[in-house]
C-alpha cells in the first residue's frame, strides 16, 4: 500500500513539474512572439503617425490582446488631441491612417478607431497568425 501512495505521489509531483515548466515555457515563446510583432508594427505605424501629426505622436504602443485572448496581435496607439492643432486633427482621418498602412503593407489593418477622454485610440492588427485573423474576422461581423 505504501509503495502504490509513493509512486501516486511521485507521479503528481512530476505532472505538476510538467506543467509548470510547460506553461513557464509557453509563455516565454508568447512573449517572444508579442515583442518582435510589436517592435514590426511600430515601424509601420509610428513613422504614419508622426507624419501626420509631428512630435505629438505616440512613441510606442500598448497590446490588446490580453482582453481578447492569446495569439491575438492587436496594438494599440493613442493620441492626445488636446496637443494637436485645428490641421493635424483634420489630417488625422481612419481612411487616410488606413490608406499609408495599406499602401505600406498589407499584412496590417486599422482595426479600431474611438475617441475617449480627448484621447483618439488606434487599433492595429498584424495578420501574421490564424488569432488575429480570426479576431479580425469577427470585428468585421460584429459590424455588419
Amino acid at each position: 500500500m505504501q509503495l502504490i501512495l509513493t509512486v501516486l505521489i511521485a507521479f503528481l509531483v512530476v505532472a505538476g513539474l510538467y506543467q509548470v515548466i510547460h506553461r513557464l515555457l509557453v509563455k516565454r515563446a508568447t512573449l517572444m512572439v508579442q515583442r518582435q510583432a510589436a517592435a514590426s508594427t511600430d515601424a509601420v505605424v509610428l513613422p504614419i503617425l508622426r507624419n501626420l501629426v509631428g512630435q505629438h505622436a505616440p512613441t510606442t504602443s500598448q497590446l490588446v490582446a490580453d482582453v481578447w485572448g492569446k495569439g491575438v496581435l492587436v496594438f494599440e496607439y493613442i493620441v492626445d488631441l488636446t496637443q494637436l492643432t485645428p490641421a493635424q486633427q483634420a489630417s488625422l482621418t481612419q481612411a487616410t491612417v488606413t490608406a499609408h498602412i495599406q499602401a505600406h503593407d498589407q499584412m496590417y489593418q486599422v482595426t479600431d478607431w474611438w475617441t475617449y477622454e480627448k484621447n483618439l485610440h488606434i487599433e492595429v492588427a498584424q495578420l501574421s497568425n490564424e488569432a488575429t485573423k480570426e479576431y479580425v474576422h469577427d470585428l468585421k461581423k460584429l459590424e455588419q
